[in-house]
């Protein structure tokens, strides 16, 4: 019977998933459909692009979609008289919620498989696909960036790809004060560096002078590696915790300010356990609706539920980036209070 309440709620909630991204996926590919025809940006692409966007979509969307799909789900074991036959043959209201929490626990691991490692590659792939169809060389970063790496401030004009810049400028910050700048057409990073070729050496003494010298080769070490220059132009929520993880590291060993992605990261580790939270939230919704309102009316009540956690989630999101408020603590609020919520009204179903 376990194994029964579980395989009901994990399939009614993949099914409202599945509804979901497809509705995800029509919208977003009518905004697509204006940019059809640029370049190499041709219909196939378009569908490929959005339909690789939509693995994103359905990771960020988990929480609302298992909880509409398992209202629907338990909604129908309420209907056929199931869940009433349950009880009295001697389950509690307790025992099917622990069956309903081992389907959330399986659904939640399978959130954390996607948002880890299918999500962040598929984005990466769409970007890929979307900037080379519009004409831009592949991996195109950007077209400037800054970035600080101990000592080294460095800017480069342009990124064509992740481990190559071109019109590079760094500059040296000794002792609060400018203590050298080195140009190069490009750098290359080769074996754990950043090769300069033909770059151009300004160097200030403290006791006053310039000292210009031409180099042939050369490399600067650190910590800024091409992985983190591709962290810093994607959106922190497409990125996969092991990539947030190191370049908050990378950011808070030089000062840097790294609440963004610290917020990412807490986020991605929260969907999960709103995974579990959405789905128990649904055991009360569902035996309330026996003695009071209709199924319907209580799926529609999920449906407004959710919303208003997925709402709650971006306000306090970005809220806390407003505020300078713990970013462990703004991501975990929303599922904290829908977590005490649920366990408040499970406690008067009877």
């Amino acid at each position: 019977m376990d194994r029964y309440i579980a395989t009901t709620v994990a399939a009614g909630a993949l099914a409202g998933l599945l509804v979901i991204v497809c509705l995800s996926f029509v919208f977003e590919f009518i905004d697509e459909a204006d940019d059809i025809g640029r370049g190499g940006y041709t219909f196939a692409t378009a569908m490929l692009v959005v339909a690789l966007s939509m693995v994103q979509r359905a990771y960020e969307a988990f929480p609302m979609a298992t909880l509409i799909g398992a209202l629907v789900s338990l909604g129908g074991l309420a209907a056929r008289s199931e869940l009433v036959a349950m009880r009295a043959l001697g389950f509690s209201v307790g025992r099917i919620a622990r069956a309903v929490v081992v389907a959330g626990v399986l659904l939640a691991l399978l959130a954390a498989a996607m948002g880890e490692w299918v999500a962040p590659a598929a984005s990466r792939l769409a970007q890929q696909l979307q900037t080379e169809a519009r004409g831009g060389p592949v991996g195109t970063l950007g077209q400037g960036i800054w970035a600080r790496d101990g000592e080294y401030r460095l800017r480069a004009e342009r990124v064509p790809q992740a481990d190559r810049l071109d019109g590079v400028r760094v500059y040296r910050i000794r002792d609060n004060r400018l203590a050298e700048i080195i140009t190069a057409p490009r750098a290359n990073y080769e074996n754990g560096a950043w090769r300069l070729p033909e770059a151009t050496v300004t160097r200030f003494r403290s006791a006053g002078g310039v000292e210009l010298r031409q180099v042939s080769s050369l490399h600067l070490g650190g910590a800024l590696t091409p992985e983190a220059l591709e962290v810093v132009v994607v959106e922190p929520d497409t990125l996969s915790g092991r990539d947030l993880l190191e370049y908050v590291g990378y950011l808070e060993g030089n000062n840097l300010d790294s609440d963004r992605y610290r917020l990412a990261l807490w986020v991605k580790l929260a969907t999960p356990l709103a995974t579990v939270v959405m789905l128990l939230l649904t055991v009360p919704l569902v035996f309330g609706s026996q003695r009071s309102a209709g199924v319907g009316q209580q799926v529609f009540l999920g449906v407004l539920i959710g919303l208003a956690f997925f709402l709650l989630n971006r306000f306090i999101g970005n809220a806390a980036l407003i505020y300078g408020l713990p970013p462990a603590v703004s991501a975990l609020a929303p599922t904290m209070v829908f977590l005490a919520i649920a366990l408040f009204t499970l406690r008067r179903v009877r």
